[in-house]
């Protein structure tokens, strides 16, 4: 049949839809934009915003429309609009509701067995976390769901508790990435600092990867700033591990981390930084920020202002606050969305300061960049600290680590 898969939202649910993607071309199924009037439309939702919500209810009116069956799952806020024929709970209920609209009764049994065949071909934990890659870097997923209650969040109520990948596996997934080329992976997850699998925890399994693969360059998806531990930042002195984190603030005051029931300070945060960049000056930190959480008052928002340059972030996504249904927040007393606005833009061009001021400390230095694409004569990757970088160049660097002189745009 001819399918169509969107994916909103973060990495994690992108490496999802990458695998049912995957497991469903080796069931023969082909793939078509949604324009293309698919037979049967996927969409993997996401509800971290009100935007996110609209947007995912958009398309699967819009893939009805042109008369597809339609498919909702991931973080899906709506499960009862009219337009979504099935709400699938794990890539293993997408790839079997596939079966039950393609099946004939003189192809059942051996569309069964195929079926069996591509569930198989899933990890154990959600059917859906083999490693997924996008020819240089891979994604793996090796945990879901999440063990905390921030006010504001509504991830916990659709992905449930934490659990993760064995760490048997997620070894397997690297060596086979190892195996087609890739030189670099990010290990993903809803909160990867509440990977637990036995005895063996995040930083135990860093370890492990880096003793039984061979994979060129490790990254991190987004880290959770009360569960890193001196061990974890100790361990980040190997060199395959990118010199880079993903380190999640969400706001730079004290008093909105407390309403938002965050569980750590600024001044918790700060020492995190300063001992990875005790260990490598220019480690490099990407963030997100909600402004506008509900009750922020000027002070509060300058604060945050304030602690961005403290920090000096290599990159900083900012987010207007996003009531969402049944979360403590949504009770509170809201920001006018005119200040959001203008917070928001305040901040935006602030966070370009800040990470122009990161970028020009490169200057001079030469760093291994992985080259990814070529654009308007430019191979453009990333270096360590997750800077992008070009190049100009005749030949094919594509999927190739090059040392470059870096010279700040």
């Amino acid at each position: 049949m001819k399918l169509s898969i969107i994916t909103l939202g973060c990495k994690l649910n992108q490496a999802e839809s990458d695998e049912i993607k995957n497991a469903l071309k080796k069931l023969g199924h082909f793939f078509v934009p949604i324009s293309s009037h698919a037979d049967v439309a996927i969409i993997r939702a996401c509800a971290v915003t009100m935007n996110a919500s609209q947007t995912t209810r958009g398309l699967i009116r819009q893939a009805k429309k042109r008369g597809a069956y339609v498919i909702a799952g991931g973080c899906l806020e709506n499960r009862d609009l009219p337009e979504i024929d099935y709400v699938a709970q794990t890539a293993g209920d997408i790839i079997k509701q596939i079966y039950v609209i393609a099946r004939s009764e003189t192809t059942k049994q051996s569309h069964v067995n195929s079926v069996n065949q591509g569930i198989a071909s899933l990890s154990s934990e959600a059917r859906n976390d083999k490693i997924v890659a996008d020819r240089t870097r891979g994604l793996i997923k090796i945990q879901g769901g999440c063990n905390f209650n921030c006010t504001y969040c509504v991830i916990p109520h659709y992905r449930g508790k934490s659990k993760s990948v064995p760490a048997k596996e997620v070894i397997r997934k690297i060596i086979e990435a190892e195996n087609r080329g890739i030189n670099e992976i990010t290990l993903t997850g809803v909160n990867i600092c509440q990977y637990r699998a036995g005895i063996t925890n995040l930083t135990s399994l860093l370890k492990n990867i880096l003793k039984n693969t061979s994979i060129k360059r490790i990254r991190l998806g987004s880290l959770d700033p009360r569960l890193i531990t001196a061990e974890l930042i100790g361990v980040f002195k190997n060199p395959r591990l990118m010199p880079h984190w993903h380190l999640s603030l969400q706001s730079g005051s004290d008093s909105i981390l407390k309403r938002m029931n965050r569980g750590y300070t600024t001044g918790h945060y700060l020492k995190i930084v300063n001992k990875l960049r005790k260990q490598y000056p220019l480690f490099s930190f990407t963030t997100d920020i909600i402004v506008g959480f509900p009750g922020e008052t000027d002070k509060e928002f300058d604060e945050t202002m304030a602690y961005v340059k403290v920090i000096g972030f290599s990159k900083v996504h900012v987010f207007p606050y996003s009531k969402r249904p049944n979360t403590p927040a949504g009770a509170m007393t809201q920001v006018h969305d005119k200040t959001k606005t203008e917070r928001v833009k305040r901040l935006i061009k602030l966070s370009g300061v800040v990470a122009r001021k990161y970028a020009s400390k490169l200057k001079g230095k030469i760093r291994p960049v992985l080259f990814e694409q070529k654009k308007n004569g430019y191979w453009i990757g990333y270096s360590p600290e997750y800077i992008l970088a070009k190049y100009r160049s005749n030949a094919n660097l594509k999927n190739q680590i090059n040392e470059i002189k870096i010279i700040p745009a």
